[in-house]
């Protein structure tokens, strides 16, 4: 197998806007040293087992590596292994792992190490098993080479290894420290090495003079500052607090274009809004009354008020975006979006699944008089989540539905977002979801698959369906890219039936650097890699940023 793969189906990424760039004209020679200030956030541990929210990725990335790894571009590539090859009944998957990369705490990366770390994986089922579905066993067949034994084929199984959360840590800091241990200081064979860890402050890694790319990192460290608050985070840029911030809030970006000393990028991405609806409460376990509350939600509306109408697009498919193999547009023919506005046909919609307003009170009620009155959360954090969730409970209160919007801090909401169906208080909450291996497998296992409710997957619908299930199992084994989209295609039009989630638009992202800041790569899963980043230091004195 070549060494450098293009991902079937997806395309290259588009940079939607390279703004105020200035500095880019000339870039000089890469320079070592400084210290790069970066803002995140870290709601859980740090542990890739059990977080594998984008916040999570974005951190343990410095230290942690995958066995190969998908580029901007959307290329499958080789990282911790050199190259790969697959059985005649491709029921075995062999990597070739490098040689001479040794894990921060010194001991040797090697095929015992991945063997370790997956099979570990699969008895203590880590968040992301769902994803390697018919993986048996993992086998050092020697010192260097390793091989992947599935019960059936998977066409998944190398972008999913591609996903940042599948990184190889070290099994000797592992048995030694547990989860617990690993949750607070992540132990890879990455770029950095993480010296300190204060939580819900900061994280820092510093230079890993070992790493086996020669020459890689540029930086002495890098320094991840908690900061959830997405104004605070761009006043801290601004001052030059910290050099670089992500999700900047679309109407900030046409001011920021006009500073000489903070360069703007945007991409493309594979994240969508959505709204979670609880299936498992009734009466939203009813498909008619799921579909009515994603008529009457105006996305439009929402791009041109969260998102200074060039921040987000509408969505033509759900969950998947354009990039992602098997993508096809699901909109109704004349239709903007899927799911369009339409506030006369959610109503009737509602009518058909019982409720309506019976005494003219403006509350829609069912047939015993009782009030459709529904739980919505938010938390002032995300890229206009907050600002989203005031939104949607404007727009159900028009279709005559009682909303109680309760606003979380972040690491509060995201607990009452990881449980299992019995303990969820929820009926509504906000969220994005994203498809960082640009493979549908994601999406169709861990995020809607039975399998995959929480606390064991990410499905936090608690949604269930025979025929999305099967739909996803036989696309996670399909290797003829053909039928393979086919079978995608049919699991959208079955999701657009059942409306699991309220469909929201899809964002493009824009992080914001100090404009001496050089060579890191905004990846499409809205994580940043520094492994090439470095500092002009003359031109942040000039500055007059001096930490």
């Amino acid at each position: 197998m070549n060494r450098r793969i293009n991902f079937i189906g997806a395309s290259l990424i588009t940079l939607c806007a390279m703004l105020a760039m200035p500095a880019m004209a000339q870039q000089p020679k890469p320079q070592y040293g400084g210290e790069l200030v970066l803002t995140g956030q870290l709601d859980k541990t740090m542990f890739p087992g059990r977080n594998t929210d984008a916040q999570g990725m974005d951190v343990y990335l410095n230290s942690c590596e995958t066995l190969v790894e998908l580029t901007a571009e959307r290329e499958i590539r080789p990282l911790l292994a050199e190259s790969w090859s697959a059985s005649a009944d491709r029921k075995t998957m062999t990597f070739k792992l490098r040689q001479g990369v040794k894990f921060h705490d010194g001991t040797a990366f090697n095929a015992e190490a991945v063997a370790a770390v997956f099979n570990e994986a699969l008895a203590k089922k880590f968040l992301y098993v769902s994803l390697l579905e018919g993986l048996q066993k993992v086998v050092a067949d020697n010192e260097f080479q390793v091989s992947f034994q599935m019960s059936a084929p998977s066409a998944a199984l190398l972008p999913n290894l591609a996903y940042r959360t599948m990184c190889i840590f070290s099994p000797t800091a592992y048995k030694a420290k547990g989860e617990e241990g690993l949750g607070s200081n992540i132990v890879g064979t990455g770029p950095f090495v993480q010296t300190e860890y204060t939580k819900g402050v900061s994280v820092l890694f510093k230079r890993n003079d070992k790493y086996w790319q020669k020459g890689k990192p540029y930086l002495d460290s890098i320094r991840i500052l908690f900061v959830p608050d997405a104004t605070t985070r761009l006043a801290m840029l601004e001052s030059g607090d910290v050099d670089r911030v992500a999700g900047v809030p679309s109407f900030e970006v046409p001011r920021l274009t006009k500073e000489k000393t903070i360069s703007l990028r945007t991409i493309s991405s594979l994240q969508q809004h959505y709204v979670v609806i609880n299936n498992q409460a009734k009466p939203l376990d009813d498909p008619k009354l799921r579909q009515a509350l994603n008529y009457a939600t105006d996305k439009a509306g929402i791009i041109k008020s969260v998102f200074a109408g060039t921040g987000a697009t509408l969505s033509r498919a759900p969950t998947l975006s354009p990039g992602v193999f098997g993508f096809a547009d699901m909109r109704e023919p004349g239709k903007d979006t899927i799911f369009p506005f339409d506030l006369a046909r959610a109503r009737s919609m509602l009518k058909e699944a019982g409720y309506e307003d019976r005494n003219g009170d403006g509350f829609v009620e069912d047939a015993q008089g009782k009030v459709l009155s529904l739980k919505l959360y938010g938390r002032k954090a995300g890229v206009g989540d907050y600002e989203i969730a005031q939104l949607m409970k404007t727009f159900l209160e028009k279709l005559g539905i009682k909303i109680e919007l309760v606003v979380l801090e972040s690491a509060t909401f995201s607990a009452a977002l990881s449980v299992g169906p019995k303990d969820a208080k929820y009926d509504l909450a906000i969220l994005s979801w994203t498809v960082p291996t640009a493979d549908p497998d994601e999406p169709m296992m861990y995020m809607t698959h039975t399998k995959a409710w929480k606390p064991a997957g990410a499905n936090r619908m608690f949604f269930s369906n025979p025929e999305t299930d099967r739909l996803a199992e036989l696309a996670h084994v399909e290797s003829d890219p053909v039928k393979r989209a086919a079978v995608v295609r049919l699991w959208m039009a079955e999701l657009l039936k059942l409306a699991p989630v309220i469909y929201l638009p899809t964002l493009n992202l824009t992080d914001a650097t100090r404009s001496y800041v050089y060579g890191g790569v905004y990846l499409p899963a809205n994580v940043y890699d520094g492994t090439s980043a470095w500092i002009d230091q003359t031109e942040r004195k000039r500055q007059g940023i001096n930490r």
